[in-house]
């Protein structure tokens, strides 16, 4: 029995079944989960200072060419701008604008309602713990080596 494949096989599922749990108030809120719209929200809001491009994908999981494309949509659709950053010229920070603070409020209570859903019958105890092992594990394969 292959222990790894089983762990993979349960992360995978866990993602499409959340994804798929989050799809309709995330499109309602005329936002899409490929892009990385409803991350790139509730990270900025999370953060609660504007953050630079760098900061915001290496935070989103997002490398910088799709970041930059879902921006310049976020931006036209008045959720964010970007201000130049102060240390570079070459370089902007992210903020949200109030219509995206409101859009990634919302965006936080749905994400909230699928986690609360997700950790149904979890003890706190069993929410750390897991919490702790997906983050180590992420931890372990970090540097893109195997």
């Amino acid at each position: 029995m292959c222990q790894s494949c089983d762990v993979w096989e349960a992360l995978h599922r866990l993602d499409f079944v959340r994804r798929r749990a989050l799809r309709p108030r995330l499109l309602a809120l005329g936002l899409t989960l490929g892009e990385g719209q409803p991350r790139i929200l509730n990270r900025l809001l999370r953060r609660g200072v504007p953050m630079t491009q760098r900061e915001l994908a290496d935070a989103c999981w997002l490398d910088t060419a799709t970041l930059s494309r879902t921006l310049d949509r976020m931006e036209a659709a008045g959720l964010l701008r970007r201000m130049p950053d102060g240390e570079s010229r070459r370089s902007y920070r992210i903020v949200l604008t109030e219509a995206g603070r409101e859009k990634a409020a919302q965006v936080r209570a749905a994400f909230e309602a699928a986690d609360a859903r997700m950790l149904r019958g979890f003890t706190a105890a069993e929410s750390a713990a897991l919490a702790d092992g997906l983050r180590r594990a992420a931890e372990n394969l970090a540097d893109g080596t195997v």
